[in-house]
């Protein structure tokens, strides 16, 4: 299973990715979760199961369909709870619930 964490600097996606790893390998899951910056977005889209994106980033989600809808992958906002307390388990179980 292929994640993707988007965010504005990166910072914050990459303690969630993290979190998500972890809460996966629990599960016993065979993931790789990646973080990045919404800036990076078009280079990391190819591959993935699912994409995650910071709840901050609303406001871009027209340009990010933009870039996402044409690989066909799957992709939320992250809800603004699971976010601020950076939920490995709850996050991972968003990115379960959006894929196909």
């Amino acid at each position: 299973m292929e994640i993707l964490i988007v965010c504005g600097g990166g910072a914050s996606s990459s303690f969630i990715a993290q979190n998500v790893y972890k809460a996966g390998k629990a599960q016993g899951l065979d993931l790789n979760v990646e973080a990045i910056s919404e800036t990076e977005l078009e280079d990391y889209v190819y591959g993935k199961d699912a994409i995650l994106i910071g709840p901050h980033l609303k406001y871009l989600e027209e340009s990010i369909a933009e870039i996402i809808n044409p690989e066909g992958v799957p992709f939320a906002f992250i809800a603004d709870m699971d976010y601020a307390k950076m939920d490995g388990a709850a996050i991972l179980e968003q990115a379960k619930s959006i894929m196909k």
